[in-house]
């Protein structure tokens, strides 16, 4: 879709956003109006009768093409609605439904068509819609449309390398900061796991770039866009400058994170050597928050933790093509799948970097995940399995060990 008719589009999106709706911006009825089809042998004063116990205040004009009443009510249509359809005068009875333009929303962030993960127009050779269909989800998904600069979104964990919070794509972005309180990477100090406040400042740039993925300011002029745009960022440091750290620290991040109400939490992280003290952290996590984890850079079918734990989404890789990326793990842990080949993202620097790896797929997830969070109830296990169902299915038919259920579409992830 061009960028002239995009626009166009969501011009129409956003006045149909405006109309009246029941209950908040969300709703997907009129908040005072029903339509009914009273049948044919029903006399008048049949009509009137079952129309006032129902609570029909009057009738507000005719849809000439079915036969039917437009009425206005008193209470929730869908309540209305349900008395109406129990009389022997009425054929049928529902709430006026609110269609909205099916709307592509495009910000202007200039580096925006580089970010092939969140919509793929066959740039750099890959293949048309091979992507999360971000622009869709956002132009269809009221409180998204017209990109908000308010952060009301679901907080979401980072567990990485720490952040650049002062970088100009995440500035006002992280609520919660802190990190090991020291790796014993210098000669003489022993790691102390302990986690103290402000210490989350990346100095590798992994952190910042997985960051960017997730809650990048969209539509503010500036480099790229985040999937989950409107959330705010709890950022652990548990990796060095060398990008490692261990699980001791890591286990206290995710106790940090969840405490700080964090409901998903990111990890870019991972090893091949299970732990107790990691699988105890993330079941006590897990409990608040949805854990999602990359499945691993090997290539091959061993597994990774902390994704091969049963609590954890576990994320692969798909290139620009809709195909597993080549260093992207696959056996049955893996639970989903997302872009991770060639991601543009923020950096500690201040400016922009492509990178590749599980670790660049998983916050494509985490993203989309908190944006189901904010408009699902149930916690964590109906978000995981929303999430699941929001797919567009790749490689055999189901789940699979290549892209899990299949990779993950933000599209589907909003719609009703």
């Amino acid at each position: 879709m061009n960028h002239a008719l995009r626009s166009a589009l969501v011009a129409v999106a956003g006045c149909l956003a405006c109309a009246p709706a029941a209950h908040a911006a969300g709703a997907r009825y009129e908040a005072h109006t029903v339509i009914v089809k009273y049948a044919g042998e029903a006399s008048s004063s049949q009509r009137s009768l079952t129309a006032k116990l129902a609570g029909v205040l009057e009738t507000l004009g005719r849809v000439r093409g079915v036969g039917a009443d437009l009425v206005r009510v008193t209470g929730d249509p869908a309540a209305v609605a349900a008395r109406l359809n129990r009389s022997a005068s009425v054929l049928y009875a529902e709430p006026n439904h609110i269609a909205r333009a099916s709307a592509a929303q495009v910000p202007n962030d200039p580096r925006f068509g580089e970010l092939h993960g969140l919509d793929n127009t066959g740039q750099g050779g890959g293949t048309p819609d091979a992507d999360i269909d971000a622009p869709e989800g956002w132009g269809d998904t009221p409180g998204l449309i017209g990109f908000p600069q308010s952060d009301d979104g679901v907080k979401v964990g980072i567990v990485d390398t720490g952040v650049a919070a002062g970088h100009e794509d995440l500035a006002g972005k992280v609520a919660d900061c802190a990190g090991v309180r020291s790796f014993g990477i210098i000669l003489g100090l022993f790691a102390n796991p302990a986690i103290d406040p402000n210490r989350c400042a990346d100095d590798n740039g992994h952190g910042t770039h997985v960051a960017g993925t997730v809650a990048a300011r969209a539509n503010n002029a500036r480099g790229v866009a985040g999937v989950a745009f409107n959330s705010r960022l709890s950022v652990c440091k548990a990796l060095d400058a060398r990008g490692a750290g261990g699980v001791a620290g890591i286990a206290n991040c995710l106790d940090y994170l969840s405490r700080a109400g964090a409901r998903v939490i990111s990890m870019s992280l991972g090893t091949t050597a299970a732990s107790t003290t990691l699988a105890n952290a993330v079941a006590n996590a897990s409990a608040n928050a949805l854990i999602v984890a990359a499945a691993g850079n090997g290539g091959n079918s061993a597994p990774n933790y902390p994704a091969a734990y049963p609590q954890v989404v576990s994320v692969a890789a798909t290139d620009r093509r809709d195909e597993r990326a080549s260093f992207s793990t696959f056996n049955d842990d893996v639970e989903i799948a997302a872009p991770g080949v060639g991601i543009l993202s923020t950096w500690n620097n201040g400016g922009y970097v492509s990178i590749s790896g599980t670790s660049m797929s998983t916050p494509h997830v985490a993203g989309v995940a908190a944006l189901i969070a904010a408009r699902t109830a149930g916690g964590p296990a109906a978000w995981r399995a929303k999430l699941g169902r929001s797919v567009d299915d790749l490689g055999a038919a189901g789940r699979d060990p290549q892209f899990g259920f299949g990779r993950v579409n933000l599209a589907r992830a909003l719609a009703p």
